[in-house]
């Protein structure tokens, strides 16, 4: 009898034990009484001031023990390389009507043109086999379907197939038109 009385005996006391520990809604296992005081806080209450100004502030105190370099040119030192020299890309193409065109001048969605067919190209600068990233919609020709890259060597846009094959040459008329030639003979063009 005495061995039924042990785990009886283990529950009774553990029970006793967590009485102790508080209430089951202060350890957040049942509901929690709520008071009906309002919470009181600690903010300040609102103080008047005076109107908020906007003035110039005057340049700062000069340091008599700096020492700094004369300026060359404006924003440049003397023996060093103005910014706008530094070549970091290739100049923009001069085009028949004197507009520059770049990279960036070719991007997006243009009209292309070919045989009285009349499709949508667009290009992006994402690399790719003979360039970068082109590609066509609604194009019926076989070849105007295989366009997938074009690149700008000098005035001078390739549109090219699978495996950089060039399928194409267009010179620029502006930054909105190009006109060219098929490799496979006819003329070409992409407009926006």
């Amino acid at each position: 009898m005495s061995r039924r009385l042990a785990p009886i005996g283990l529950v009774a006391l553990m029970a006793a034990a967590l009485s102790g520990c508080g209430s089951f809604g202060a350890i957040g296992l049942g509901p929690m009484e709520r008071s009906a005081k309002p919470v009181e806080s600690d903010t300040l209450p609102p103080v008047a001031s005076a109107p908020v100004t906007r003035n110039t502030l005057p340049p700062p105190p000069v340091d008599p023990n700096a020492q700094t370099a004369p300026m060359a040119e404006q924003g440049t030192l003397p023996g060093a390389t103005p910014i706008e020299s530094t070549p970091s890309a290739p100049p923009p193409v001069s085009t028949a009507s004197g507009a520059e065109i770049g990279r960036t001048d070719l991007l997006g969605g243009w009209t292309l043109q070919s045989g009285g067919e009349s499709c949508q190209l667009f290009m992006t600068l994402t690399s790719w086999t003979g360039g970068y990233r082109a590609s066509t919609r609604g194009c019926q020709s076989a070849t105007l379907k295989s366009i997938s890259a074009w690149s700008l060597n000098g005035s001078q846009v390739v549109l090219a197939g699978a495996n950089g094959v060039s399928v194409a040459s267009l010179t620029s008329s502006g930054k909105t038109q190009f006109n060219g030639q098929l490799n496979s003979g006819g003329a070409v063009s992409f407009y926006r």
